[in-house]
Formats: C-alpha cells, sequence, structure tokens
C-alpha cells in the first residue's frame, strides 16, 4: 500500500485502504478535474441521456480512475461533474475519444456553459466499490479562512478517513481545493442512500469535526443532487 507520507509528498492524497495494492501504485499522483455544467433545461432530459452514455465508455479507458456527476436537484440543467485520471496524460487521451468528442457535440447543441477548474486533492476518499442502487449525492462548495486552513485540511483528513473506514453507507467523500483559490473547496459526498447520510452527520467523528472547524468555514453552500450518475474504471 501507498502511505500518506508518499502522498503528501506529492501533494496530492488518496484514501486506499480499501483499495488494491496494484491500483493503488498507478494513482499515486492523480489528475482530478472539477467541472460545472448549464444546460438549458428543456434539452437537460436529453444532454444526460448522451452524458451516461459517453461516461460508460470512458469509465473503460485504462487511464480513468472514477467519473462522477449529478445534477442539482430542483435544477436539472445545472450539473456537477468529478474526473479523476491516473495522469494527465490520460486526461488528455480522454479528450481524443470519439465518445468525448460525442459529449463536447451534445454540450453545444444543448447550449451549455462549462467551466472547468484546475483542482488539487485534499482527500479522495472512496470505498473499492460504489454499488448502490439508489445513491444520495451532495455537494459542499466551502470558503476556509486562510489563517485555519491547514489546521481545517488536517481535521477534514480525520473525518473522511473515519467516515470511509467505519461507515458502510459513506462510499465516497471527495474534497478538493481550488489551483487558483486554495481557501475555497469543494466536495462532492456519495452515499448509499438518504439514510447512510443522515446516521454520517449524527456520527462522533462528524460532530467532532464540526465542533472543531466551525471557526475556520467563513462561507458554506450545501447542495442536494439529483440523477446521479456515479462510475469507478475498471481496474
Amino acid at each position: 500500500m501507498i502511505t500518506r507520507r508518499l502522498l503528501a509528498a506529492a501533494a496530492a492524497t488518496l484514501m486506499i485502504s480499501q483499495l488494491s495494492t496494484a491500483w493503488a501504485q498507478q494513482v499515486a499522483v492523480p489528475y482530478v478535474r472539477w467541472a460545472e455544467l448549464e444546460v438549458d433545461p428543456a434539452k437537460a432530459v436529453e444532454f444526460m441521456g448522451v452524458a451516461r452514455e459517453s461516461a460508460a465508455a470512458t469509465l473503460l479507458e485504462p487511464g480513468v480512475i472514477a467519473l462522477h456527476f449529478a445534477a442539482e436537484k430542483g435544477n436539472p440543467g445545472r450539473l456537477r461533474v468529478l474526473e479523476i485520471y491516473s495522469s494527465e496524460d490520460g486526461y488528455r487521451a480522454h479528450l481524443q475519444s470519439p465518445h468525448f468528442r460525442r459529449f463536447a457535440q451534445a454540450a453545444q447543441t444543448a447550449s451549455a456553459v462549462r467551466r472547468v477548474y484546475d483542482v488539487n486533492p485534499v482527500l479522495l476518499g472512496s470505498k473499492r466499490t460504489l454499488n448502490s442502487a439508489a445513491p444520495h449525492v451532495r455537494v459542499a462548495e466551502l470558503e476556509i479562512d486562510a489563517a485555519q486552513l491547514e489546521a481545517y485540511k488536517t481535521a477534514v483528513t480525520e473525518e473522511i478517513e473515519a467516515s470511509i473506514q467505519l461507515e458502510p453507507g459513506v462510499l465516497a467523500i471527495y474534497s478538493l481545493a481550488l489551483k487558483d483559490r486554495p481557501t475555497q473547496l469543494r466536495f462532492l459526498e456519495i452515499y448509499a442512500d438518504e439514510s447512510s447520510y443522515r446516521q454520517h452527520i449524527d456520527s462522533p467523528h462528524f460532530r467532532k469535526y464540526v465542533e472543531a472547524t466551525k471557526s475556520m468555514i467563513t462561507g458554506r453552500k450545501l447542495i442536494e443532487m439529483d440523477s446521479p450518475s456515479i462510475g469507478m474504471g475498471a481496474r
């Protein structure tokens, strides 16, 4: 297994306690992209169909670790997308694929506005498989006090690790910092169902995190997501 020391040295931390050694060795320095898409609501259903087809093909690419996306609840034309690749080369190869080109064409037809952000992982916490018949997905956008940023990262890393290890219903919690605005963090959280989320926010480690970080968070937006597509690459 890759140790946290190695990942820290690479400036990207990946939760690997439940992943195979072979895969972990391939993703010591994952390349991560965070995107926000705004689609004409009248074309959102058709666009989501194309996006799901493209995602299924993307997950078969050798350089792809994970691809997740979902729409805001009550706002089907506003999507968040998380892409994790084994390297930047894997991402560049993906951009040349026929299915990505079909997706890009569909986005243009749907009048989509696509904002892609370079991000630094704080912690990519995930179970080995994300099987769920009805996943409950949430996004959080946080602003952290710059003077307390490192303390916040330490606290949230501890909380995510405990959640992945101790809670069967917590499938993944990904924490990312925008490269050009490192005090702005994005979270994508995937639970087996809504009940698992409710249990999570009542857990001792989550309550400890809330208490420890309440003075560190200066801005917060919590978003419940709908129509999620979650997938892990072949490995």
